[in-house]
């Protein structure tokens, strides 16, 4: 699957650079995206990014996250079914014991 942002936003990043290391690297990739909203998730995969290839920072289209919050509305909010479950354990930190 092809990695797609609009020229615009990508000649403007590529012309800045990465604005956490000011390195100029940053490449088309996808990525896992974890949206949470009031103690509830939802994981979506193969999102397109432009991540910075020294520090690995990641850069989002506006367009691109509006879509991740439009389906978590639909699952959350409005009761559809996700395509995959998952089942996450979690813990407190101070439970926690150092080794």
């Amino acid at each position: 699957m092809e990695v797609t942002t609009s020229s615009n936003t990508k000649r403007c990043l590529m012309k800045t650079g990465c604005s956490f290391c000011g390195h100029k690297g940053l490449q088309p990739r996808q990525t896992q995206y974890i949206y949470r909203r009031n103690g509830q998730f939802l994981i979506v995969d193969d999102v397109p990014c432009l991540q910075c290839a020294y520090c690995g920072e990641q850069y989002f289209e506006g367009r691109v996250l509006r879509d991740i919050e439009k389906r978590f509305n639909e699952l959350h909010v409005h009761g559809q079914k996700a395509s995959k479950e998952v089942q996450i354990p979690v813990e407190h930190f101070s439970n926690l014991r150092q080794v």
